[in-house]
C-alpha cells in the first residue's frame, strides 16, 4: 500500500453478513486506485465516512479535518449553510485514496467539475432512481434515456449506482455553465419521461411518483455530487457503482460489482475509460 499512510483498526468489520474488514476496504482502494484516481482527481470530494462499518453511525463530510496529513490536497470554496468557507479534500494520489479510506470512507462522491475550472460541468448527469429494488425498471429507463440523447447526436455511458439504480453521464466540452448543463440535463428527462408517462417521472416528491422510476436531472448542480465509478457503496453485500456496456446492461445485477469481483474485472482494462465517450457539444436547442 502507499507509503506514509499510517493505517490502524484493519481487522475492524465493516460489511459483517460478508466478513468484509477495513483491511479489505484498503486493499480494495488500493488495486482499483489506478482507474478511480483518474474519475476523482482534481474534483472537491464529499466522502461517506463510517468509522465503525455500515451497521455504525455515518455521516457526510466536505470539509477536510484539520488533523488531515499536510500532503493531502485541497480548495477552499465558499459554504453554503452556517459555513463562510468549505475546504475540500482532492483525492489525487494513491496515499490520499489510502488515507481517507482509514478514515472509515467507504463512499467518494466527487463533484462534475475540476478545480481548474470549477464553473464548467465535465459531464451531464441523469441518476435512475427506480422503486423499492426495481433494477430491471432502472435498466429499461436507462436504454430509453440512451435513445432520447441519441436523438440529439449525444452518446453517454452508464455505470450501477451500486445501490439499487443506474447512472448515465454524457460527457461535455468544458465550456458551458452548470446553468445551461441543467437545462439540457432537464430537457432531456422530461422528452423521456413524454414518451413513457407510465414508466418514468421527473416529479421530485416520492409521494406524487405513483411507482414510477424517478429520473433525476439535479446532479447537476455546483456543488452537487454522487458516487464515483468504482466508489464502494455502504450497503449489504459490499457492492460497487460501476460501469456497464449498453449492451450488457439487461444481463447484470447490481451484485455482480463488489469489492470482492471489481479487482478481477478491472485486471485487464479500465472500462470507465474504454465505455466513456468523448466529450461533445450540446445542441443549442438542448442549453436555451
Amino acid at each position: 500500500m502507499p507509503g506514509g499512510v499510517e493505517l490502524s483498526n484493519l481487522d475492524k468489520v465493516y460489511w459483517p453478513d460478508e466478513g468484509l474488514t477495513k483491511r479489505d476496504l484498503l486493499g480494495y482502494l488500493d488495486t482499483v486506485a489506478p482507474m478511480m484516481l483518474p474519475a476523482i482527481r482534481s474534483r472537491p470530494l464529499t466522502v461517506i465516512r463510517y468509522p465503525d462499518g455500515i451497521e455504525g453511525a455515518s455521516f457526510y463530510q466536505k470539509n477536510t479535518p484539520q488533523y488531515a496529513p499536510s500532503w493531502v490536497k485541497t480548495v477552499t470554496l465558499p459554504g453554503g449553510g452556517r459555513r463562510e468557507h468549505v475546504r475540500y479534500t482532492l483525492c489525487n494520489d494513491p496515499r490520499t485514496l489510502q488515507w481517507l479510506g482509514n478514515q472509515g470512507t467507504i463512499e467518494f462522491h466527487p463533484w462534475i467539475s475540476r478545480q481548474d475550472r470549477l464553473e464548467r460541468p465535465e459531464y451531464l448527469v441523469l441518476d435512475i432512481d427506480p422503486p423499492e429494488e426495481r433494477f430491471d425498471a432502472a435498466v429499461e429507463v436507462a436504454l430509453l434515456v440512451r435513445d432520447v440523447i441519441g436523438r440529439f447526436g449525444l452518446e453517454g455511458v452508464a455505470k450501477t449506482s451500486g445501490a439499487k439504480g443506474v447512472h448515465v453521464y454524457v460527457p461535455v466540452v468544458r465550456r458551458y455553465g452548470y446553468d445551461q448543463v441543467r437545462r439540457a440535463a432537464e430537457r432531456l428527462a422530461a422528452d423521456a419521461a413524454e414518451r413513457e408517462p407510465d414508466v418514468l417521472t421527473v416529479e421530485f416528491r416520492k409521494a406524487k411518483r405513483a411507482g414510477r422510476v424517478f429520473l433525476d436531472a439535479t446532479r447537476v448542480g455546483k456543488g452537487a455530487h454522487i458516487a464515483a465509478p468504482f466508489s464502494p457503496r455502504a450497503r449489504p453485500g459490499a457492492p460497487v457503482s460501476f460501469p456497464v456496456a449498453w449492451d450488457r446492461l439487461r444481463r447484470i445485477e447490481p451484485h455482480d460489482f463488489t469489492i470482492r469481483s471489481v479487482p478481477e474485472l478491472v485486471r485487464r482494462e479500465d472500462p470507465w475509460r474504454a465505455l466513456l465517450p468523448r466529450a461533445q457539444s450540446l445542441p443549442g436547442d438542448l442549453i436555451r
